[in-house]
């Protein structure tokens, strides 16, 4: 169905749009149209879509297509932070964080894969049958494409970190690694902060340890574009599989490829842009 931009309510505290995504994503809907409509829920909450959503204001419109879904409440806001998924440049602790809150409302929902349960069945009870509720764990890590153990540090790392130590992690950007964040949030809550601290303290690096780093780079991006190449072309072999998907589901698969192709876009884009002041400083 069709509504109306100025309907469509927002829920406070969503993960910020990427600019240079809408701009892109709006161009493409300018040439061949809106594919994939937006997801909302009954009382015109979105769900999916904010990208989209923010493009075609971008384009002036007023209207835009989308799949009103049952979901309501916790399987709305469930639904929302999986959306939230597909996005590029989620750092660790802003994905420990949307983690820590998916197990709160999938275990509400779920309430029998809480800890305490054996996959799904209610222990100590010689008639129990076998449910086929996965665990909060094992369905973040399918939905993810990741391990079961990297979901539960993420979560551990999320619960036990102290608002302090997670301010500085933030705040440090790249400087503290997902695994040196899980080792700080073991550590008393009131050492937790100036661990983090300390590690935002770079050692300077000497410019030819910076070139042999530029080689391991370049290694580790051909090695990395390898596998995602012979990754897509094994499911060429296998596209039956997405003949059972919804549209929604649809939907997440083509925001999983605009969000990869739009990463190695901007990866260019800089290195480009990196190579263009090499040569003016050769040509001076």
């Amino acid at each position: 169905m069709r509504m109306k931009i100025s309907e469509i309510k927002i829920n406070p505290g969503r993960r910020d749009t990427q600019q240079r995504n809408v701009e892109e994503l709006a161009r493409s809907i300018a040439a061949v149209g809106l594919m994939n409509p937006i997801t909302v829920t009954q009382d015109n909450t979105l769900i999916a879509g904010l990208h989209r959503l923010e493009a075609v204001k971008l384009l002036g419109w007023t209207e835009i297509e989308c799949v009103v879904s049952e979901a309501d409440g916790l399987q709305a806001e469930l639904a929302e932070i999986d959306e939230n998924f597909v996005r590029a440049g989620l750092s660790h602790r802003e994905l420990g964080d949307l983690l820590l809150r998916r197990k709160e409302l999938y275990e509400a929902i779920h309430p029998e894969t809480r800890q305490g349960q054996r996959n799904g069945q209610t222990a100590k009870n010689e008639n129990f049958s076998l449910l086929e509720t996965k665990s909060f764990s094992q369905d973040t890590a399918d939905k993810l494409g990741v391990s079961k153990r990297t979901v539960e540090q993420l979560v551990q790392t999320a619960r036990d970190l102290t608002p302090e130590a997670k301010k500085t992690i933030r705040d440090a950007g790249d400087k503290i690694t997902k695994g040196a964040a899980l080792k700080i949030s073991r550590l008393p809550p009131d050492q937790q902060e100036e661990a983090a601290a300390v590690l935002t303290i770079a050692p300077p690096t000497p410019k030819r340890q910076g070139m042999m780093d530029s080689e391991s780079a370049l290694s580790e991006f051909k090695t990395l574009c390898a596998r995602y190449v012979s990754g897509i072309e094994s499911l060429h072999h296998r596209a039956e599989i997405f003949a059972g998907m919804t549209i929604s589901q649809f939907d997440e698969l083509g925001d999983s490829a605009y969000s990869v192709t739009t990463a190695i876009k901007g990866f260019f884009e800089k290195v480009h842009e990196i190579r263009h002041e090499m040569e003016k400083e050769h040509e001076n």
